[in-house]
């Protein structure tokens, strides 16, 4: 919806944009006038509505307080009767039953709405009205009334109005204390008819208004509506009846409540206390006066919302189209000027001093136009012919101020960047050139390089079949030393086996010495053993001093076993001896043997390095003569590199003169 209003909006913006000046400026003032009426009207609609609520609200207080009035008139008539029927028997002045009697009868006698007149005491007597006498078990001091007014003995006590079975009237009883000699000594009680009151209440029944009356705790004692009426058989109460909906008017005082009626609508309700029984008149006022006044208002609005606008709308229309007939041509015109026409004269009606004002301003705006676009050509089209000694000459004022020296700008900024870009292509022109003789050098040298490069491979070819003979002749000088070494391990053999024979003989004096030395080795263990012992001896104090003795005791008998190992040990000594000088001298023949054995080994492992030297010189010139092949691939791109450099310097040196050429076209100051 909001785009499709939109869009309407859009739409008749566009049709007023068509229309004449003093059409749009008729419709805008006839919808501000529009506007404004809806504004008057809704402004004297509002004031009327809030005078009416006014004066409907202040009806109903006035009814509400009238009624109460009325009802505090009546009860306070019968209030003040009681108290004078209280005094007169609290005067002392009725000394017997007979006399008491008597004046309660004339006291009934005085008032129609009175049904019974009646002096009590606290020895439970009562005294009636017409004679009666209550049964034996009535006990008057029991009765709320009495209870009541003797609780409050300088108040008259009114009790809640209740329904007279024999009649079926409303009913209520008002009671006061009496003395004797200024003693509390009973109580006097009126039983009163609210037929009066009733039907005072009941003359405020009309067709949508009306008045009832409830206690102070809500109990309706009169109602338009039977069902809401107290009778012998219902009693019913605010809270119950009308969904609740009477309890706001019960519970505040003088303040009006719009509320739901029972018969449907809404209406306004006020509730008021009376002052002397404090139960509660409800005034109830419908809403159709309030509407009925707030249609007349709107009908009136309407009204002259129509006639004015209409009239005024005419009349406006006439004056202003006679008025803006000049501005409607002068709209025309700057329409042409906009789009380009400069040829234009503005001529029209001076029928205002405005009128001629703007006229003149616009043919003297549309000459400095002209002046400042030819300004404005000539120095573009000397721009265009590559002129940029021009010029602009002439008056510029205003903000055009600001476009002359932003032509002049240009012209100046064209001029310095004509002649930079003069300087820079001679300099480019210049480096160019040296950088062209720079690489035809770069590409000699690459190309002698290339040359170089592969007399070097060539050379490292020839030093590779060189190495590969070496590497030949040096394996067989290396197997030779092989097999000189297993004849001179043939020989070592057999000088092992003469040798393994001379250690048969001092294998017996070894192992008598093995037995020995094992002796003294546990001779030297248990002397450590003892020591150790000794130690923590020591550490443990006391408690270790036996221990400490056996330590020694081990200690000694290590030093004798030692002892005795060494004494054999001596005599093995002197038997070795002997075998020992055999044995050397066959040693030295092994030793000599193992020496030559030694050398070949030696010699063989030289042979092994120098193939294994050789093997590596091989790989290592065939790993140069790889790398070399590379640099003779890096070299032939570099020459390749360096004539296409070549020619880049070359189309380089045809750009700088190109631009130099272009920059010398445009003749600068």
């Amino acid at each position: 919806m909001s785009k499709i209003q939109n869009k309407m909006d859009k739409e008749e913006t566009k049709k007023e944009t068509q229309k004449g000046l003093s059409s749009r400026i008729g419709n805008t003032f006839g919808k501000i006038l529009r506007r404004a009426m809806i504004i008057v009207c809704l402004e004297s609609i509002l004031i009327g509505g809030v005078f009416a609520i006014m004066y409907t609200l202040k009806d109903n207080r006035s009814s509400v307080s009238e009624y109460t009035e009325e009802i505090d008139r009546a009860m306070q008539s019968k209030v003040s009767m009681l108290e004078a029927i209280a005094s007169g028997i609290s005067s002392g002045t009725l000394n017997d039953n007979e006399a008491v009697l008597s004046y309660v009868d004339s006291m009934v006698a005085m008032d129609d709405q009175i049904s019974a007149v009646y002096s009590c005491y606290d020895e439970n007597i009562t005294i009636m009205s017409g004679g009666w006498q209550p049964p034996e078990d009535f006990i008057v001091t029991e009765r709320e009334w009495y209870k009541g007014a003797q609780a409050d003995p300088e108040k008259v006590y009114i009790s809640d109005p209740y329904v007279d079975l024999q009649t079926g009237g409303i009913c209520i009883t008002l009671s006061k204390a009496t003395y004797r000699d200024g003693k509390m000594t009973g109580v006097v009680g009126m039983d009163m008819y609210m037929d009066n009151l009733v039907s005072l209440i009941e003359e405020s029944y009309t067709a949508n208004s009306y008045v009832f009356w409830t206690t102070a705790d809500g109990t309706i004692l009169v109602h338009p509506n039977e069902k809401y009426s107290l009778n012998v058989d219902n009693t019913p109460t605010v809270q119950e009846v009308n969904s609740g909906r009477y309890q706001s008017l019960v519970k505040a005082n003088m303040t009006t409540r719009l509320f739901l009626d029972y018969k449907g609508g809404l209406k306004f309700g006020i509730g008021n206390t009376s002052e002397v029984t404090g139960w509660k008149v409800i005034s109830v006022k419908p809403l159709y006066a309030l509407m009925l006044f707030f249609a007349l208002i709107i009908v009136l609005n309407m009204t002259i919302y129509f006639v004015t606008t209409s009239i005024t709308r005419k009349d406006v229309y006439g004056k202003i189209s006679v008025l803006f007939r000049p501005l409607e041509s002068i709209s025309s015109k700057m329409t042409q000027v906009a789009q380009g026409d400069l040829s234009v004269i503005f001529d029209e009606e001076k029928n205002s001093t405005e009128i001629e004002n703007l006229t003149d301003s616009i043919n003297e705006t549309i000459a400095s136009l002209r002046f400042y676009i030819d300004s404005i050509s000539n120095t573009v089209t000397a721009i265009s012919d590559k002129n940029l000694t021009v010029t602009i000459d002439g008056d510029f004022k205003g903000s055009y101020v600001q476009i002359k020296d932003a032509l002049e700008s240009i012209v100046n900024n064209l001029n310095e960047s004509f002649k930079q870009i003069s300087r820079e292509a001679e300099s480019v022109l210049d480096f160019a050139d040296k950088l062209g003789r720079t690489t035809e050098n770069v590409a000699q040298s690459a190309s002698m390089e290339n040359e170089a490069v592969a007399n070097v491979s060539d050379d490292m070819a020839r030093l590779t079949e060189q190495t590969k003979q070496i590497t030949e002749r040096a394996v067989f000088v290396r197997d030779n030393a092989e097999t000189t070494k297993e004849h001179l391990e043939a020989g070592n053999r057999e000088m092992m086996e003469l040798v393994s024979a001379m250690d048969s003989i001092d294998q017996c004096y070894g192992e008598i010495a093995g037995f020995v030395g094992t002796i003294k080795d546990i001779a030297a263990q248990t002397n450590l053993l003892s020591l150790n012992a000794s130690i923590e001896a020591a550490r443990a104090g006391e408690a270790g001093k036996g221990f400490a003795v056996v330590a020694d005791e081990i200690s000694s008998l290590a030093a004798s076993s030692a002892q005795a190992s060494e004494n054999i040990d001596k005599l093995i000594a002197a038997s070795q001896s002997a075998v020992s000088a055999g044995k050397e001298l066959v040693t030295a023949t092994s030793a000599t043997i193992q020496e030559g054995m030694n050398d070949s080994v030696q010699s063989k492992q030289h042979m092994d390095e120098i193939v294994e030297f050789v093997k590596n010189q091989q790989k290592a010139i065939e790993d140069v003569n790889e790398e070399l092949r590379e640099v003779a691939g890096s070299a032939e791109n570099n020459a390749a590199s360096a004539e296409e450099n070549t020619a880049i310097s070359q189309q380089l040196n045809e750009c700088a003169q190109s631009l130099k050429q272009m920059a010398d076209s445009f003749i600068l100051r």
